[in-house]
């Protein structure tokens, strides 16, 4: 066995011993002259790992130094335009166009053409030059690379930022980017949790740990910001909070056992109309461990947690409580669910993973009676025969279910935002002709007078078509009408943290906007 693979191997278990095993191992590595390129790949995860879960001081020191040994990866992958810009602005990375890629220049061109003078789009299609040789040509002096070219002409343009993001995009272009490894990505913490002892993987009830007080939230940061952004683009990963992350609504919370979870909204401008959306990023001991989207609305909240896969089978059901106790805190969350895409319905990952009885042992329950018998009868097997497993028809057949954890025994009420969003689109096209100008407007004033709101109001603006729905809302109570008012205020502040926790206290808002989602035909002219 290889010592790249004895460490691999042991990495997991903890004890005395084992600590003193791998520092062996670690020093034996450093010492090594070469590493294979299978070894480096192992080995980045490894390392990873043990920064995550060290033993002790000795281990923690020796795993760091090999990180910094151990090359970092070049990846290809058609990132964003608003991750570019920041990549750009941060530094410390090395982007470019990779033109071998590339499969099609003509949307390249058209971008172009909307961003240059009319004398140089002769030259644009000088046949003579390839697209290449014209980026290299033009290129001025404060364009590093072709790829920092292309976005300071769409930057510097007149052109509003959704244009410059949509003709970006329509490039799909392959960025070649080297930047800090996976195993390299770390956020300073001021101490370390070290794992003396086998991680601790028993059953917990998940409601009293969600409930259980936790920490004031402390402030993110864009440094923050930045490292979770370049854990995600060293895996060729993108998550749409992050991409328009929000410096004012980044916050971070102490979990204990060395666990962080960083929570970032979006920018105003890219927020959705009643949902909060979220970027978490779960980090141990200053090592991101894990990540994905939180969207909070009128309570509730959908459930996926992304573990790094050299995490997996560590703490998930401690890193899943934690998570979960922070958006019950932060953002008022109560009511926890999956899809039937996330229990494994046409999700091969999900279905091989045995999604359905790990959310069961969390405490989810199924949606679907017909999936609660047979998991029952399953139990019962397993009950008779501890080696019993659900084969792959089986875990497929209780993957026909939604899993809900509901800490308010039935009272919390979902938003169907799909029938609300028609019923929006209803109601432009019966009272406003189908003018979305007209519709903003005009219901911006009528609820800013009613609301004693400004009708310019951003939040308001976007906000007030939907409330229109609502065809009681003028006989309203004062106090009502009021904490709607402070609503509509929180969604547009610098957090809408407020937002997320005022949506979930305001039953009477939410009962209007379910009963508008559910009414038949369009709204009255």
């Amino acid at each position: 066995m290889s010592t790249t693979q004895h460490l691999h191997d042991l990495s997991r278990r903890f004890g005395a011993g084992s600590a003193a095993e791998k520092v062996r191992l670690l020093d034996a590595l450093l010492a090594a002259p070469r590493l294979s390129k299978r070894d480096q790949r192992q080995l980045r995860e490894v390392v990873s790992f043990l920064c995550a879960y060290p033993d002790n001081r000795r281990v923690l020191e020796r795993a760091r130094l090999l990180a910094t040994q151990l090359p970092c990866p070049e990846s290809i992958y058609p990132y964003s335009y608003a991750v570019i810009v920041r990549l750009l602005r941060v530094g410390g990375c090395s982007l470019e166009i990779d033109w071998e890629s590339l499969e099609e220049q003509r949307p390249v061109v058209d971008a172009l053409e909307l961003l240059l003078l009319p004398g140089e789009q002769e030259g644009l299609a000088d046949e003579r030059l390839s697209l290449q040789d014209w980026f290299r040509a033009t290129r001025p002096a404060w364009a590093r690379t072709d790829l920092e070219y292309f976005v300071g002409l769409l930057e510097r343009s007149s052109l509003p930022p959704p244009a410059r993001v949509t003709l970006f995009e329509r490039c799909d272009l392959p960025i070649r980017y080297r930047g800090l490894g996976p195993h390299r990505v770390a956020v300073r913490t001021p101490s370390v949790h070290f794992q003396r002892r086998d991680v601790d993987r028993r059953k917990l009830p998940l409601p009293p740990v969600i409930r259980k007080p936790i920490g004031r939230p402390r402030r993110a940061g864009q440094g923050l910001i930045d490292r979770c952004l370049q854990a995600l683009c060293a895996r060729q990963l993108e998550i749409y909070p992050l991409i328009y992350a929000n410096p004012e609504d980044a916050v971070w919370f102490d979990c204990g056992r060395g666990v962080r979870v960083v929570l970032v909204g979006v920018l105003p401008a890219w927020r959705s109309a009643l949902e909060s959306l979220y970027f978490f990023m779960v980090i141990k001991n200053g090592v991101p461990v894990a990540y994905g989207p939180a969207s909070a609305l009128a309570g509730c909240c959908e459930m996926g947690i992304n573990l790094f896969p050299e995490f997996r089978g560590a703490e998930i059901r401690f890193i899943y409580s934690q998570f979960m106790r922070v958006l019950h805190h932060r953002l008022g969350v109560d009511y926890f669910f999956l899809t039937p895409y996330g229990m494994g319905e046409d999700n091969l990952d999900a279905l091989a993973s045995g999604a359905f009885w790990f959310y069961r042992k969390l405490g989810f329950a199924p949606s679907n009676p017909a999936v609660e018998a047979l998991a029952r009868e399953e139990e019962a097997h397993m009950a008779a025969d501890p080696g019993h497993r659900s084969d792959r028809r089986t875990l497929r057949r209780l993957s026909h279910t939604e899993a809900i954890l509901d800490l308010t025994h039935g009272r919390r009420t979902r938003l169907d935002l799909g029938r609300l969003g028609l019923q929006e689109s209803r109601l432009i096209a019966h009272r406003h002709a189908g003018d979305r100008a007209r519709a903003r407007r005009r219901c911006a004033a009528t609820m800013g007078r009613l609301l004693n709101l400004a009708p310019a109001d951003p939040a308001l603006r976007v906000l007030a078509p939907t409330l229109s729905l609502i065809p009681d809302l003028r006989d309203w109570g004062r106090a009502d009408l009021k904490r709607l008012a402070r609503f509509v205020q929180a969604k547009g502040a610098p957090s809408e943290a407020a937002a997320a926790r005022m949506l979930a206290s305001h039953g009477r808002l939410v009962t209007a906007l379910a009963d508008c989602a559910t009414a038949e035909g369009a709204p009255a002219s």
